[in-house]
């Protein structure tokens, strides 16, 4: 039994007919673009093959002959694939050119050999000293302040504690009653010279004070007076 010719079979004829038409010139185009990205030369490069064949096949669609090409990540199935299927950061060594990567390069190179040397060492050393020393005691003052007002603060906030602002005094006035209310009534006393006088009250103190005083003074000068005058003849 012979095996049937390959050019016969209808999968065959709709890839002559069908697909290769189209796909052969984007290989092609796919092939230039990764040649200009320096593919060839580097083992691994930014550039996407599949990402590059998928746009160049959606705008070279020959339904959309008259419309405006659109990039990659706006075509509408690919936007709906990555929101779902997000795709990882491109590194930062596959965007550099070869210039911008040369340049990060010989910087990185300069800078480390200035500082290995023995007198940049010196001065470095000497600044982490003079970093890790400086101010100390005022270093130590502001911890001790910040945790004064952490421990001010924390009492301020206690439920009894009076609060910053409240000047309101509350004065309660309470009714005299039996048991509060004193009576003072004059006492009898007696002076030296024998004469009985009269402690006043409380609620005339101040009114009779001086009187009272002046009263007692001439009484006693009276009595001297009398003690001191001679006998008659």
């Amino acid at each position: 039994m012979m095996p049937p010719q390959l050019h016969k079979s209808p999968v065959t004829h709709f890839l002559e007919r069908r697909v290769f038409p189209v796909l052969l010139p984007g290989l092609e185009a796919l092939l230039t673009e990764a040649r200009k990205h320096g593919c060839l030369e580097r083992e691994r490069t930014a550039f996407n093959p599949c990402d590059f064949l998928t746009e160049w096949l959606y705008n070279q669609n020959p339904r959309r002959r008259e419309q405006v090409p659109v990039n990659f990540h706006d075509i509408p199935f690919v936007k709906d694939w990555i929101k779902t299927n997000p795709r990882p950061p491109v590194p930062l060594f596959l965007l550099l050119s070869e210039d911008q990567a040369a340049l990060l390069i010989q910087a990185f190179w300069r800078g480390y050999k200035i500082r290995s040397r023995p007198d940049v060492q010196e001065l470095r050393q000497w600044q982490k000293e003079l970093r890790e020393n400086r101010d100390i005691a005022k270093t130590v003052a502001q911890f001790w302040a910040q945790r004064e007002s952490r421990v001010g603060s924390a009492m301020t906030n206690l439920p009894g504690s009076p609060q910053p602002g409240d000047s309101d005094v509350t004065i309660h006035v309470v009714s005299p009653t039996p048991q509060s209310t004193v009576v003072h009534t004059p006492t009898p006393q007696m002076t030296p010279d024998g004469i009985e006088w009269l402690t006043p009250s409380l609620r005339g103190a101040e009114k009779m004070a001086s009187s009272t005083v002046t009263d007692f003074l001439a009484v006693s000068m009276h009595g001297e007076k009398s003690l001191t005058a001679p006998p008659f003849n």
